[in-house]
């Protein structure tokens, strides 16, 4: 296995995963380096394109630029945090599905949000390619896409 990818090692040894039926564009917000590869990583092998940025305020002005399937944030960001972000992009895009990734507990996070909002789903860290996918399928099941 020698010049595979740490992931391509994973898969190689576990069963194979079937990314969903459609592709989607993905706004992931991530300001750990290592993680960000990761993640980009994962979302590829599942089908999704990505665009990768390192802070909550470079994600609005590439939403500002154009559309995406859903944005996949890190709630512990430099500036403005992830949780702020959700709710920025609830109120701004009500449809557009935020997933906040995050090692902190949900009901903190729940409490951060201060009210239930639809668009808005979490994802336990560290996580997982089954994990991962099965947040942004839900995700894109609820708003429609």
């Amino acid at each position: 296995m020698r010049g595979l990818s740490n992931l391509q090692r994973l898969l190689a040894s576990g069963p194979n995963y079937v990314h969903a039926d459609s592709q989607m564009d993905v706004l992931l917000v991530e300001d750990n380096s290592e993680v960000s590869l990761i993640t980009v990583e994962y979302l590829t092998e599942l089908g999704h394109s990505t665009v990768a940025v390192p802070a909550a305020e470079s994600a609005l002005e590439r939403l500002a630029e154009r559309s995406f399937d859903a944005v996949l944030t890190d709630v512990s960001l430099p500036g403005m945090s992830g949780i702020d972000l959700a709710k920025h992009l609830s109120a701004q895009y009500p449809k557009l599905p935020v997933v906040i990734a995050s090692g902190y507990g949900m009901h903190k996070l729940e409490f951060g949000l201060g009210a239930h909002r639809p668009n808005v789903f979490f994802l336990a860290k560290p996580y997982d390619l089954p994990a991962l996918e099965k947040t942004l399928s839900d995700a894109a099941a609820v708003s429609g896409n």
